[in-house]
């Protein structure tokens, strides 16, 4: 990489860095996204990869007693009195490259990875806000020794400047463009607002109609209520299972319009999980296979109607029709899952078309918004004969585009 005054330098493997998370600031014990902003940042590290992590605290701050232990090991917490960074050189940590964290701050993952790949030294400020103290900076053994005796503007003045704005906008986890969140946190009113943006910024770009528009506010204020109370992902998710039974069991006994409307809450519920689990940053093996567990329950709904239908006295030919949207919505997923085999992501991400049809093609939240319009109308047979007949022209559609974009794109990118 060349710097701005044109020499060349090197950067060394980004996982070998000491981080050294200085936690002095009032911030770094507030509680973001149910987390300690400083344990949060301790947990963020150690998933990007990085491994020597050291947290410095202030002895003489009552925050010390506060139990981080379960996720800082106490071999990791430096503990001190006085000025932090001669204790950081007393330690004896540090070696020709460290990577320093100001933890008063709810930092973007993806600033503290593209700066620890960034040849030293180089720093980030937050704009407007202490202009001569680093959020971020990727520093050398000497610069910590100049900071040391006072000299900080004169490491700063030869530091490479970082800005959010140099690191790419593409979060594959939201399928789409996001500006790097910098957010500093001083007080109980700063850590609320942190964990909204937490939440807001979990929001995928390329989603069905009613995930971008109606299920976001419910979604978003239920998954900050649970930030502060101990309810873990998992709970989330096992609740929203046994709403799913109780739906497929309305269905199969023909309460249609009740259940259409349960459907709704575990849509709503389903959101939540996986939103909780990122702000809370608590990851699971249930979590992985949640998608499973949702195919599962989708299509035990669908079994349940058929049964309900054919209970009215609708006939055998209810049988048609689901078997028309179940095998359409089996061959859907199949198709899914070539794309992200082939090319290495979803089948919505192929071309603006298909980003866009995906907003209203056939899944479980666009077959749940024709089950609660229909069967409110009084039509349970026709609106279960229209979702099947989508889910047919659903899985048509990508079948031509996914075939289409593997004639024109015979070699995998991914």
């Amino acid at each position: 990489m060349e710097s701005k005054n044109g020499s060349d330098r090197t950067v060394d493997h980004p996982l070998e860095k000491v981080v050294v998370i200085d936690a002095g600031a009032p911030g770094a014990w507030q509680k973001v996204g149910g987390r300690l902003l400083v344990e949060r940042i301790f947990i963020e590290c150690r998933r990007l990869g990085l491994k020597e992590i050291f947290v410095l605290i202030p002895g003489d701050l009552k925050c010390v007693n506060l139990p981080i232990n379960d996720s800082i090991p106490e071999k990791n917490i430096i503990r001190f009195r006085g000025d932090a960074v001669k204790a950081l050189l007393r330690a004896k940590i540090v070696g020709d490259v460290f990577l320093y964290i100001n933890a008063g701050y709810l930092i973007d993952p993806r600033l503290v990875s593209y700066l620890a790949s960034t040849p030293p030294p180089c720093c980030l400020f937050n704009n407007g806000d202490e202009p001569n103290q680093p959020v971020l900076g990727l520093l050398t053994k000497s610069d910590l020794m100049d900071w040391a005796i006072g000299k900080l503007e004169e490491v700063l003045k030869r530091s490479e400047k970082v800005s959010p704005d140099m690191i790419e906008k593409y979060n594959p986890e939201i399928r789409g463009e996001q500006e790097p969140y910098l957010i500093k946190v001083a007080s109980k009113l700063d850590a609320a607002r942190a964990t909204w943006v937490l939440i807001t910024r979990n929001q995928k770009k390329v989603m069905d109609l009613p995930s971008m528009y109606i299920d976001p506010p419910f979604e978003n204020s239920l998954t900050f209520l649970l930030c502060y109370a101990p309810v873990t992902p998992n709970q989330v998710t096992v609740f929203n299972l046994i709403v799913a039974f109780i739906v497929g069991c309305l269905f199969w006994n023909g309460h249609f319009v009740v259940g259409a409307l349960l459907t709704y809450a575990a849509e709503i519920l389903d959101g939540v999980d996986g939103k909780l689990a990122r702000a809370k940053i608590i990851f699971s093996k249930l979590g992985e296979y949640e998608c499973y567990v949702d195919f599962l329950y989708e299509h035990w709904w669908y079994v349940a109607i058929a049964v309900g239908l054919k209970h009215l006295g609708y006939g055998n030919h209810v049988w048609w029709f689901w078997a028309v949207l179940a095998v359409s919505d089996i061959w859907d997923n199949i198709l899914y899952t070539m794309s992200e085999h082939w090319y290495g992501k979803s089948l919505d991400l192929l071309s603006p078309f298909d980003a866009s049809f995906r907003k209203i093609a056939g899944r479980r939240n666009i077959y749940a918004l024709i089950f609660l319009v229909g069967f409110l109308l009084g039509y349970p047979f026709g609106t279960f004969a229209v979702a099947a007949a989508w889910a047919f022209i659903t899985a048509s559609i990508h079948t031509y585009r996914l075939a289409k974009y593997r004639l024109n794109n015979p070699v995998a990118t991914g």
